[in-house]
């Protein structure tokens, strides 16, 4: 590994373990982190979705939380599930899939 490799992989990490919910960080999944870019989004707006949204109407499993956060006629969702990281031997959200669609006007 080079220098530029070892300063990457460190920014990585301190962007990781920076973002938490409840005390546990937060990390993504690979769908997550491409539908993160999909959105132009970063870990900051989904820990922005964690805290100030609001329980998604349908119910998830035990340890998977799913929050939405309306921003003007769009709503975004957030679905995490805890699970425990190995190679810093803790737990962890592990957030794996994040969405966003229009809310439809009641008549």
């Amino acid at each position: 590994m080079n220098e530029k490799e070892v300063d990457l992989n460190t920014y990585v990490i301190d962007i990781c373990n920076k973002h938490t919910y409840h005390g546990i960080r937060l990390i993504l999944s690979r769908t997550a982190a491409r539908e993160l870019f999909k959105y132009k989004l970063t870990l900051k707006d989904c820990e922005r979705i964690l805290d100030e949204g609001y329980e998604s109407p349908r119910k998830r499993d035990k340890c998977t939380v799913e929050n939405w956060l309306d921003l003007g006629n769009k709503t975004y969702n957030l679905v995490i599930v805890k699970d425990v990281n190995y190679s810093f031997k803790e737990n962890v959200w592990v957030i794996i899939h994040l969405g966003r669609f229009n809310r439809r006007k009641i008549k």
